[in-house]
C-alpha cells in the first residue's frame, strides 16, 4: 500500500512542473505577454502553482525517509530511486521555484518563445528528474537537457547569442565528459572524467557560474544557471555516497573536493580584491563550497549552502524588489551558507584536520567582504 501511494506520489511531483508550466504558457499566450495585466496575472498564477508543486515535493520527503529506513535504501519504482537524499534535492530545487515566482515579476524577453515564467518549471522538472533517475547516463542527460532548453526558449534577443552559445558548449563538455567517464573500464579514469565533468556541468573552476557574455543584468541567465549548478552538486553529492568502487568513489570525491575548494579559494580572493559583484561572488563561492561539502561525503550540509542561494538570488538580481525584501535575501544569501560551514568544519576536523584547515584557508578572505553583505538592521 505503502509503496503504491508512494509511486502515486512520485509521479505527481515529477509531473507537475510540467504541467504547470504549461499552463502559465497557455495562460500568458491568452492574456498576451506583452500587456502589463496580463504579465502581472500570470506572474501570480505561477507563484500559486509553485506552491502546490512544493507542496507535493514536502509531502514527499518524509514518505521517502520512511520508505528508506524500512528498505534500509532507495526503493526503485520503475526507472526510478526513492530515496531520501534525493527527494530533498528536489525540495531544494522547489523551493528555488517558489522563490522566483514570487519575487517581482521582471520584464518578459522581447523574442522570448514562451512566457518567461513558464521557463522555471520546465526546468527544474527535467532537474528533479536527474535527482530521482536510477542510472547516472540518464542523469546527465537531464542536467544538460535543463540549461539547453532555457537557452532555446529564453536566449533569443539581440546579444544574447554568445551567452547562450557558451551555456552549452559548457554543459555539452561536462556531460561528455561525465558520459565518458561513467562508460569506461578504468575505474580510476572513470572517478577522475565523471569528477570533471561533473564540475563543468556544475560551473566550478575551471568554469565559472556566469559565462563570458552573461552578467547578472540578465536575471534569466543567472537564475537558470544557478537553478542547474545547485542540481548537479545535489546530484554529485548523492552519488558521491553510492557504494562505488574504491578507486571511482576515491576519484570522483577527489574531483568535486579539489573543484570546489579552489571554486571557493578564487571566489574568495576576488570578494576580497573588489573585482567582481559582490553578490555574484559570493554566490560562486558557495557553490565551490557545496561541492567540497559533496565530495567529502556531507549531501546536507551541500544542500544547506545550496538552499541560501536559490532562495536569495532571485530578489537580489536586477529586480524591483523593496528595501527590506533585499536586506532579508542578503541574510539568507549569507547565514545558510556560514552555518553550513560551521557544520563542514566541525565534521572534517574530526576526521582530517588539513582539509579543515585547507577550508578555512580558502574562505578567510571572503569573510570580512561578506560580512559587509549584511544589512546593519532590516526596515
Amino acid at each position: 500500500m505503502m509503496l503504491m501511494v508512494a509511486d502515486i506520489l512520485l509521479f505527481c511531483c515529477l509531473a507537475w512542473p510540467f504541467v504547470a508550466g504549461a499552463i502559465v504558457a497557455i495562460h500568458a499566450a491568452a492574456t498576451g505577454k506583452g500587456e502589463t495585466e496580463g504579465g502581472q496575472n500570470a506572474s501570480q498564477l505561477a507563484a500559486n502553482l509553485s506552491l502546490v508543486s512544493v507542496g507535493l515535493t514536502g509531502l514527499n520527503v518524509p514518505l521517502a525517509v520512511t520508505l528508506g529506513v524500512m528498505a534500509g535504501g532507495g526503493v526503485e519504482l520503475g526507472w526510478m530511486v526513492e530515496m531520501p537524499l534525493a527527494a530533498v534535492g528536489c525540495l531544494l530545487l522547489h523551493a528555488g521555484l517558489v522563490s522566483q515566482c514570487f519575487a517581482p515579476p521582471r520584464p518578459e524577453e522581447d523574442r522570448a518563445l514562451v512566457a518567461r515564467d513558464a521557463v522555471p518549471f520546465w526546468t527544474t522538472g527535467l532537474l528533479s528528474l536527474a535527482m530521482m533517475l536510477e542510472e547516472p547516463i540518464a542523469r546527465a542527460v537531464m542536467l544538460i537537457t535543463a540549461p539547453v532548453v532555457a537557452v532555446i526558449l529564453l536566449d533569443t534577443g539581440a546579444g544574447r547569442a554568445i551567452a547562450g552559445w557558451n551555456t552549452v558548449r559548457r554543459t555539452a563538455t561536462g556531460a561528455l565528459l561525465a558520459l565518458t567517464g561513467f562508460l569506461h573500464p578504468n575505474f580510476a579514469v572513470e572517478g577522475i572524467l565523471a569528477g570533471l565533468g561533473v564540475c563543468l556541468l556544475a560551473g566550478l573552476f575551471p568554469a565559472t557560474l556566469l559565462p563570458r557574455g552573461a552578467t547578472l543584468s540578465r536575471a534569466g541567465d543567472a537564475l537558470e544557471l544557478l537553478r542547474s549548478s545547485s542540481a548537479t552538486i545535489a546530484v554529485a553529492g548523492l552519488l558521491a555516497t553510492f557504494p562505488l568502487p574504491e578507486a571511482t568513489a576515491s576519484a570522483f570525491r577527489g574531483s568535486l573536493f579539489a573543484a570546489g575548494l579552489i571554486t571557493l579559494a578564487l571566489a574568495s580572493v576576488s570578494l576580497r580584491l573588489g573585482r567582481m559583484n559582490r553578490v555574484e561572488a559570493v554566490a560562486r563561492a558557495g557553490l565551490g563550497f557545496a561541492a567540497l561539502a559533496a565530495g567529502v561525503t556531507h549531501p546536507l550540509i551541500a544542500d544547506l549552502a545550496l538552499l541560501g542561494l536559490l532562495l536569495a538570488m532571485p530578489w537580489l538580481v536586477e529586480t524591483p524588489a523593496s528595501r527590506k525584501a533585499r536586506a532579508i535575501a542578503r541574510w539568507l544569501l549569507v547565514f545558510p551558507g556560514f552555518c553550513a560551514l560551521l557544520l563542514a568544519l566541525t565534521m572534517m576536523a574530526a576526521s582530517s584536520g588539513l582539509l579543515a584547515v585547507a577550508v578555512i584557508l580558502a574562505v578567510l578572505p571572503a569573510l570580512r567582504p561578506a560580512s559587509r553583505l549584511l544589512p546593519a538592521e532590516v526596515k
